[in-house]
């Protein structure tokens, strides 16, 4: 009897744990918003590619900065020119098959882009030279697309 009894017990506890583990489950992944899975960004070491991007980001944003909209320089210039800045420092190095060249006048006109978005927000007094420093360093930039030839080098074509 009593082993009947501790049987029944058993199947009972085993059936009950297992409805309750069910239920638990189920209410967990209704909770849980569905993950999406996105393709990883390319990655390039070419900094044609990024100098580009600060062109086109600087021809975008800079109008904001003109007509002073301070409502929105942090998330629209400071920010994606900090991400296109720092990405550029990563994945383009000297020792990589394509390097900077004169490209690299393009990244120091999106920081200097940043930082007249930063001197116009805080409203500091060297505005007018922050603005002049970014203007500079656009037409600079300018010349390196417009001229790609003088834009990457190939290090291994150096000597030659």
């Amino acid at each position: 009897m009593f082993a009947l009894r501790s049987r029944v017990m058993v199947v009972i506890s085993v059936l009950l744990n297992g409805l309750l583990l069910q239920a638990c489950g189920q209410s967990s992944e209704q909770a849980k918003p569905k993950v999406e899975i996105k393709a990883a960004p390319k990655l390039t070491n070419d900094a044609t590619t990024y100098a580009n991007a600060a062109w086109t980001l600087m021809n975008q944003v800079d109008g904001l900065v003109y007509s002073k909209q301070l409502d929105v320089l942090d998330v629209q210039v400071r920010q994606p020119a900090r991400k296109l800045s720092t990405d550029w420092r990563i994945n383009v190095k000297m020792t990589d098959s394509v390097t900077e060249g004169k490209y690299a006048l393009c990244r120091k006109a999106l920081t200097s882009l940043e930082i007249w978005a930063r001197e116009t927000l805080e409203q500091g007094s060297s505005l007018a030279q922050k603005q002049s420093d970014y203007e500079r360093d656009k037409q600079q930039c300018k010349g390196a697309i417009d001229h790609p030839e003088l834009g990457n080098t190939d290090p291994k074509k150096k000597g030659i």
